[in-house]
């Protein structure tokens, strides 16, 4: 029977025209001997590697990526090309370790035009550990399809990234020990899921949702997060015009997808805002037709019936009161009072001002998003409830107060909070 194949990693290497690609032409001259499993690309500068040529090699299949250039402060292209390449490779390894590869697979080494056997001895290092690890995704456990999909939300997220590590993400100091310091801090780390990681969630999540509308519960399975970050997002996205939401049937859809011609017209009879069907709007809607004068009391009566506006319901307002759709955004997303999002069955509402802040708002309103699983601002997975939080509500004497659907409790402990949520369920 026939032995199993040795497994020979795919690797792409970019090196710089004035000293990796040197060494690397140094080291066959020289007749120093590493594994043949490396494809050069020959790049002007390592700085002028994109974080999408490392990505899109991955996507094709490689198993590693190299990255070499001249040593810090050498650089013979751009005087500081290779403080470039560090903060590129920092990232995109943080990248790598989000979408579910070893970071260890992308690999940054200065390399001189003198150093053939330097440039030997490291591909000869990076190639062992690239047997080691064994095939790209099928070692880290993650199924192809998942890995294409992780990658793809990634690289359509390049410019941002870029723009990113330009402005917060590298260290204000340019010497090689001050960037290796900040890509393996906590500062770093922490900059990164603050600036990064939510907005690929967000990025992978808008993809499944361009297949076809699903659930929060289906989507948290898919990406592996928690249903009320999946609301947190789809809430985030919504805002931002990049979803939708059909209340009836709890699905979230992408507001358009890669090719509309062929599936908007599906996708429109899947998912529908159930406002369209309620009869009291249209009656209001009617009520103020063709008076464009009339646009506030419009959202206001719609706001209070629904208690969301969808874009839907916002678009049909332009077309009956004779009013620009950008008018009617301007107002609807200028005041407080109106949603853009849908909002729970129930509504709660932490008083945050001085005298219920005085009086522990913060401890309650801890333990008010410990119960309901979501921050303020959010929307729980079930649509049960949304939390809010705003400044005095006139009740000074009962604080710190919760308004649950309009009915005040005050003087409220942590530990009641529970007692009165059960109410509502």
């Amino acid at each position: 029977m026939e032995g199993e194949r040795e497994f020979k990693p795919r690797v792409v290497g970019f090196l710089c025209n004035w000293c990796c690609y040197g060494g690397a032409d140094l080291c066959g001259v020289s007749r120093f001997q590493y594994p043949p499993y490396i494809r050069v690309i020959r790049v002007m500068c390592s700085g002028r590697v994109d974080p999408a040529f490392v990505l899109r090699a991955f996507a094709n299949g490689v198993d590693g990526v190299f990255v070499g250039g001249c040593h810090i402060n050498d650089c013979h292209y751009n005087t500081e090309g290779n403080y470039d390449a560090f903060g590129m490779v920092g990232i995109v390894k943080k990248l790598l370790e989000q979408i579910g590869l070893d970071p260890e697979r992308l690999r940054l080494e200065w390399v001189s035009a003198g150093e053939g056997i330097r440039f030997a001895e490291v591909m000869n290092d990076f190639s062992a550990k690239l047997k080691k690890m064994g095939p790209m995704g099928k070692s880290e456990g993650v199924a192809e399809d998942v890995l294409k999909r992780r990658l793809d939300a990634a690289m359509k997220m390049i410019p941002y990234i870029k723009l990113a590590e330009r402005e917060r993400l590298h260290s204000n100091q340019r010497t090689e020990e001050a960037y290796a310091k900040f890509y393996a801090s906590e500062e770093f780390d922490t900059l990164f899921k603050k600036l990064i990681t939510d907005k690929l969630e967000i990025s992978q999540m808008i993809a499944l949702l361009r297949e076809k509308p699903r659930t929060t519960g289906e989507l948290a399975e898919l990406l592996g997060l928690t249903p009320s970050e999946i609301a947190r997002h789809a809430n985030i996205s919504a805002r931002q015009g990049l979803c939708r939401f059909d209340e009836s049937k709890k699905l979230v859809a992408a507001a358009y997808y890669e090719n509309d011609d062929q599936r908007t017209g599906a996708q429109t009879d899947t998912v529908r805002a159930a406002a369209l069907d309620n009869e009291k709007i249209e009656a209001i809607i009617a009520k103020y037709e063709g008076k464009p004068g009339a646009l506030i009391h419009v959202l206001m009566e719609i706001q209070g019936e629904n208690h969301w506006l969808p874009k839907e319901i916002l678009n049909a307002i332009s077309d009956r009161l004779n009013v620009p759709l950008s008018r009617v955004m301007q107002v609807a997303s200028f005041y407080k009072t109106f949603s853009l999002t849908p909002k729970g069955r129930h509504r709660v509402h932490v008083c945050s001002g001085t005298s219920c802040h005085l009086r522990g708002a913060d401890e309650l309103l801890n333990s008010v998003q410990e119960l309901v699983g979501v921050k303020a601002g959010e929307v729980d997975a079930d649509a049960r409830f949304s939390l809010e939080t705003g400044c005095c509500q006139g009740s000074c004497t009962l604080g710190p107060e919760m308004i649950v659907d309009g009915e005040h409790h005050g003087r409220l402990s942590s530990d009641r909070v529970e007692e009165v949520l059960k109410n509502y369920a």
